[in-house]
């Protein structure tokens, strides 16, 4: 009897402990002292109309190991096959970028401009590098930050090597305009010299070697791939400017390079006779908003020999290093455009975006071996590397202030100063004395049947 009554027991013992539980918060979650106070969640004080989203990126140089070689993860399932494949490792040097989108969650991630010395990927993977300037806003920042880019000593100085490295940042932000100032977000990376692929071995001079004109270079001093002796300079610019014939502005992001020349292993030259521009004017209407590019224009030359004219017309040029063993393929422009309208819960327009290259440098192209599943190339490095984007709402950017709404309903009222404690959150707490009640009965009902007696079994006579 005991043994068929110890389940059913212990299950309502459980079932009266977790009535509490289960029970809803009965105290309201009390509102401020201040009636004319507004909760935490709400906008305090004035705040801006504008809605804008934008950004502008430029690297120096940027060199891929293995491009389009490894396949792009996505959570999606299928999805990874519809993607371009990324490289198995990437090296930038001189990165600058800015950013500017009011509809950041967090007021400091509204404008961010960064100016870094180096990143670097892993099989599109990226983490933090050391040695970057940033600058955010809001609260605004009447000036910007400049200060020198020292990249950490690694053994990507065989990658990488650069002279003397500069930065500049600035991101601001007004209390009731916004995004309505100038400038608004604008970031550079300067560098006084830059080398590519510095563990190409040195060939020496010897009256042996043919003299050929391909040699001449490889018979050089120079130890690098590809080589910026002069100054290089990045700038990445996110701006408002005046819609024509509106009081209303639209949203535009600049990359711009600055170059004066370019030398490659094999004695090949190559001087920038025209620096490119990459601009993205988002004004809400896709009839109306537009991608500028300004190609550049390099003249291409080895050994005082002209080789070619790199241009809009004639984007691409194979020049061999080493008779026809070593091949540099040399492209510009590859200008990649996206346009789309969207519509989001902070605003709706059109957005566009555009990528673009002052000069590709493809080391040993693997096109001519006709095989499935190659890299496009043993090595890439891409000089002046530019991305803008740009989204603005359907009339405009509206320059312009409201006042912060009121919450719906009122503001909670205050509770008095005077009062009481708060009772119990939840009637949960209220488990803790019964759990206690339960066992002091629990250990009653042990005792109790362990002080009765027990009836004796009777003898069992031997014949059983």
């Amino acid at each position: 009897m005991r043994r068929a009554l110890s389940l059913p027991a212990t299950g309502l013992l459980l079932f009266l402990l977790a009535g509490p539980a289960l029970a809803q918060p009965t105290t309201p979650v009390p509102g401020p002292r201040d009636p004319n106070q507004p909760p935490a969640s709400a906008p305090n004080g004035p705040q801006p109309l504008a809605h804008a989203v934008g950004d502008a990126g430029t690297g120096l140089a940027v060199v891929r190991i293995g491009p389009n070689a490894v396949p792009t993860n996505t959570i999606l399932p299928g999805f990874s096959d519809q993607l371009p494949k990324q490289s198995a490792g990437e090296f930038g040097l001189g990165l600058a970028s800015a950013q500017v989108n009011t509809e950041a969650f967090l007021t400091t991630e509204r404008v961010i401009t960064q100016a870094s010395p180096v990143g670097f990927a892993i099989a599109g993977r990226s983490p933090q590098s050391p040695g970057t300037l940033v600058q955010t806003a809001i609260p605004d920042n009447p000036q910007p930050t400049n200060g020198g880019l020292n990249p950490p000593a690694s053994p990507l100085d065989t990658v990488l090597e650069v002279g003397l490295l500069n930065g500049s940042v600035h991101s601001r932000w007004d209390t009731e305009k916004g995004p309505c100032v100038e400038p608004l977000a604008n970031a550079q990376t300067e560098a006084a010299s830059i080398s590519v692929l510095n563990a190409i071995p040195t060939l020496p001079s010897t009256p042996e070697l043919p003299k050929l004109p391909l040699l001449d270079g490889l018979l050089s001093n120079s130890t690098s791939l590809v080589s910026l002796p002069e100054t290089f300079k990045a700038q990445s610019k996110v701006q408002l400017v005046d819609l024509p014939g509106g009081k209303n502005k639209a949203v535009r992001s600049t990359s711009t390079m600055q170059a004066v020349s370019v030398r490659l292993a094999g004695g090949v030259q190559i001087d920038v006779v025209s620096q490119p521009t990459l601009t993205a004017t988002a004004t809400g209407d896709e009839t109306t908003s537009k991608i500028e590019y300004t190609a550049p224009v390099l003249r291409v030359s080895q050994g005082g020999k002209e080789l070619g004219v790199l241009d809009a017309a004639h984007p691409q040029l194979d020049v061999p290093l080493l008779l026809d063993l070593v091949v540099a393929r040399l492209q510009i422009a590859e200008l990649t455009e996206k346009k789309a309208s969207f519509s989001g819960p902070g605003f709706s327009g059109f957005q566009l975006g555009a990528t673009a290259r002052l000069l590709d440098v493809q080391l040993l192209p693997t096109d001519r071996l006709k095989i499935k599943d190659l890299p496009s190339a043993l090595a890439q490095i891409s000089l002046g590397e530019q991305i803008v984007r740009a989204a603005a709402p359907k009339d405009g950017v509206v320059c312009g202030t409201a006042s912060a709404p009121k919450p719906p309903g009122g503001p909670v009222a205050a509770p008095p100063k005077q009062a009481p404690p708060l009772a119990y959150t939840n009637a949960a707490y209220n488990s803790i004395p019964l759990f206690w009640v339960g066992t002091a009965l629990l250990l009653t009902g042990v005792i109790v049947v362990a002080a009765m007696p027990r009836g004796r079994r009777p003898a069992r006579s031997p014949e059983a």
